[in-house]
């Protein structure tokens, strides 16, 4: 017993990202988009979203505007309308950096940056936040310069990207979190995109009804397009 316990000191974070990837796979929630864009107009997206990181494909099972599924696969976007192939599109594989990969793989708290090129070159504390810098090396291609990632109690609250000269990007908010035993998945997140005019535009985000380890619509989670 005593080496038992020794084990877990040794083993330490690794060990407890290994046991939840084992216990928590799935996740499907409610979901409704609200977006505003800095034009003024509005948009309203409702349905429900289905993820399982082993499969790593995600599915929007859209009810409002329109019904139809979006299928993000690889490096596609699928839209399926009537159990018919509407459009395929090529996008960047974005899956395994998306809240629902992250939250399932207890990769949320630090965004995923950990096991990305991003390197961790400042931490403060301000009041009750834990603010933590991340740069990416100079060699690298890309339209940021750094992240910034604010933690109280050691849960992911805020995301801001920085640009060239020191702009802001977007900023990001996780909100109203919901515990599932070990699993935390923020019910609420919003996000503000900046133009190239530095005019905002919001995205809110909500889920409800979240469950973990759905064995009910095993269909949802792999489309077969």
């Amino acid at each position: 017993m005593v080496k038992y316990f020794v084990l877990l000191i040794i083993l330490g974070l690794s060990l407890q990202r290994f046991t939840y990837a084992q216990e928590y796979f799935r996740i499907t929630a409610d979901f409704t988009v609200k977006v505003k864009n800095s034009d003024g107009k509005l948009n309203l997206t409702k349905g429900k979203v289905f993820y399982d990181k082993n499969y790593k494909e995600l599915l929007y099972d859209i009810s409002f505007p329109q019904n139809e599924k979006w299928v993000l696969k690889d490096t596609s976007l699928i839209i399926i309308r009537k159990d018919t192939l509407y459009k395929k599109t090529s996008i960047p594989s974005i899956n395994e950096f998306t809240v629902f990969h992250l939250a399932l793989n207890s990769n949320l708290n630090d965004f995923g940056l950990k096991n990305s090129i991003y390197k961790i070159n400042k931490v403060e504390k301000k009041k009750d936040l834990v603010l933590s810098y991340w740069k990416i090396p100079d060699q690298a291609s890309t339209i940021l310069d750094h992240v910034i990632i604010a933690k109280k109690d050691n849960r992911l609250e805020s995301v801001v990207m920085i640009g060239n000269e020191s702009k802001i990007v977007s900023r990001q908010f996780f909100k109203d979190y919901q515990k599932f035993d070990a699993f935390e998945f923020p019910r609420q997140i919003i996000q503000i995109l900046y133009d190239e005019n530095g005019l905002e535009n919001y995205q809110i985000t909500e889920f409800q009804n979240i469950k973990i380890n759905d064995l009910e619509n095993n269909s949802f989670y792999r489309s077969g397009f």
